[in-house]
């Protein structure tokens, strides 16, 4: 699906990229907490309307569940259950760690 995608109109393909990069972002960095919706678009850059668009993909995929709710307001936060978000969690972890170590060096 991706490749077609990029095939019939790059620029669409890399925005939806880009945006799921950055709400997974957002989400794997505040992992201990929950967000609306709205909290996530804000938070992690991407505009409202196309949060909506690639929802239903981390809803299917397993990457986000919903929490609780608040009123009418559904609350969701990262699924740690979830292989890929294991995964990311790790890349995380090791970019902070080679962050420290070059603070360190520079400190040195």
């Amino acid at each position: 699906m991706e490749t077609i995608l990029k095939t019939l109109n790059p620029s669409i393909a890399d925005i939806l990229d880009r945006s799921v990069a950055k709400v997974l972002d957002f989400l794997v960095e505040n992992r201990s907490f929950d967000y609306s919706k709205e909290e996530v678009a804000e938070g992690s850059g991407v505009s409202r309307p196309t949060l909506y668009r690639i929802w239903p993909t981390l809803e299917r995929n397993g990457l986000i569940e919903e929490t609780r709710k608040y009123g009418n307001t559904k609350l969701y936060k990262i699924n740690g259950n979830s292989e890929l978000v294991k995964f990311l969690i790790k890349i995380e972890i090791q970019l902070v760690k080679e962050q420290f170590k070059r603070m360190d060096k520079r400190n040195k």
